[in-house]
């Protein structure tokens, strides 16, 4: 770089500005060539896009115009063809007298034409059936075929009896081997019942055997229990005695020794009967648990009894006389006490005996009525069973009564058939009389015509015969 002081700095540094003002102009056309070349190609894309999306909307909706301009066609073809179709038989309806003249004299001469059709047939059937009725060996052949058949059908008849027969019989050895099966059930029940009614009897035996026995234990516990306090209070009695006495011998000796004694043995008493009541109450715990009223009664006792022997105590040394009478006395209202809880506890359990009573009476009454409910049961499905046997037996007899008179029908059938027959044979005997007379009399005209006629006749007999022959053969075949 030139020196700030040159004389060509202004130049050179005004050349480099515009140096540089041509590279950013240059820049700036690039980029402004850029942006429009992209602008271009974007609206361009853009452009085809929706030409080519206008191009195929128009092109779809030209195909579904020409299918629909078609179809309208179709629609307009269809509704001409129809319309002239109705224009057609409306013109039908309308019709002329010389078409009407002419449809009649045509169905007049079909009718006509029809009848002679009919009437020479019906001349053809009568001629053949006077034949038929005239050839000997094709009525034999008849009356053999007949017999066959008649002999076809009484057979199938009396086979497809024997098989109604033999299902009626295979039925019942079913239904009275449903009938034994079922009463060996039955019986197989009740001996069940009967097994199961025996060992709850002998449950319910067992059952008050063993309260019996636990009420003869509980007496004699009670009087084990009652020996043991009688005992007790035997024993209780010889000792108060013995320090009574003791304590009057002494108390002439020595008065405070005296008192000490009996304020020991006021000690000693109040334990013994402290231990006395706790048994007792231990006692009657056991026994009553459920006695709440029992059990405040003795509480109230066993008070009553502590305060009363607290008094005697003190008293002792004054009043012993008054003292063994209290105690006499209170003796006798422990026993009534006892007496009367003992009394309320039997009344208790002979009150829960007679509640276990009655619900043993209640339980058989019960089971007592379920078996005679299942005993009606019985009888019920009995009678049931016994009218659907009588109603089957009264089907059964009406099923026999209808076959005998469809066999009864068929051999009046038979008899009418037999009277046709007979007929037939003297209708075959006149005319054989009367074709006799015309033979004679045109004996010399059909002498000629003898061979030709015979080999008619042995045509005909053969084909007649072969008819009659695959009619019984058919009868024959439905028969069996």
């Amino acid at each position: 770089m030139a020196p700030r002081g040159a004389p060509d700095y202004l130049i050179l540094k005004r050349r480099k500005a515009e140096e540089d003002r041509r590279a950013y102009e240059g820049y700036t056309r690039s980029n402004f060539k850029a942006e429009t070349n992209a602008e271009w190609e974007i609206r361009t894309q853009g452009v085809i896009e929706n030409t080519q999306t206008k191009q195929r909307y128009e092109s779809i909706r030209r195909a579904d115009q020409q299918a629909l301009d078609i179809r309208r066609r179709k629609l307009a073809e269809m509704l001409g063809a129809e319309q002239a179709m109705f224009q057609y038989q409306l013109e039908s309806l309308a019709e002329a007298p010389e078409q009407r003249k002419a449809r009649m004299e045509s169905r007049a001469k079909e009718l006509k034409d029809k009848r002679e059709q009919e009437r020479l047939e019906f001349v053809r059937q009568q001629y053949e059936r006077q034949w038929r009725l005239a050839c000997d060996p094709l009525r034999e052949l008849e009356s053999k075929a007949i017999l066959r058949a008649t002999n076809a059908a009484r057979a199938y008849q009396i086979g497809e009896k024997m098989k109604a027969l033999e299902m009626e019989e295979e039925e019942n050895r079913a239904f009275d081997e449903l009938w034994e099966r079922d009463r060996q059930a039955k019986l197989g029940r009740e001996g069940r019942e009967d097994e199961a009614r025996r060992m709850m009897d002998m449950e319910h035996k067992m059952v008050l055997d063993q309260q019996v026995a636990e009420l003869h234990d509980s007496r004699a516990a009670e009087r084990e229990l009652s020996m043991e306090e009688a005992e007790m209070m035997k024993v209780q009695w010889e000792i108060e005695h013995q320090e009574a006495a003791k304590v009057e011998a002494l108390r002439r000796e020595v008065l405070e020794n005296a008192q000490k004694e009996l304020h020991e043995f006021n000690k000693q008493k109040r334990q013994q009967l402290s231990v006395s009541v706790a048994e007792e109450r231990e006692a009657d715990l056991m026994r009553l648990q459920a006695q709440l009223d029992a059990e405040k009664a003795e509480e109230q006792r066993e008070v009553m009894a502590r305060e009363a022997m607290q008094k005697e105590t003190r008293l002792f040394a004054e009043h012993m006389l008054k003292q063994k009478r209290a105690v006499a006395s209170r003796e006798a209202e422990i026993a009534v006490a006892q007496k009367a809880e003992l009394d309320k506890a039997w009344e208790k359990r002979l009150a829960v005996w007679g509640q276990e009573q009655e619900a043993r009476e209640k339980l058989m009454a019960q089971v007592l009525h379920e078996r005679k409910m299942q005993v009606e049961r019985k009888l019920q499905d009995v009678k049931i069973d016994k009218s659907k046997q009588a109603e089957a037996r009264v089907r059964l007899e009406d099923e026999l009564a209808r076959v005998n008179q469809i066999e009864a029908q068929k051999l009046e059938e038979g008899r009418q058939t037999r009277l046709e027959h007979s007929a037939l044979l003297q209708n075959q005997i006149k005319e054989k009389a009367f074709q006799k007379a015309a033979a004679q009399f045109n004996k010399a005209q059909e002498r000629m015509a003898a061979e030709r006629a015979e080999a008619a006749y042995q045509a005909m007999l053969h084909d007649q015969m072969s008819k009659t022959s695959a009619s019984m053969e058919k009868y024959t075949s439905t028969g069996t």
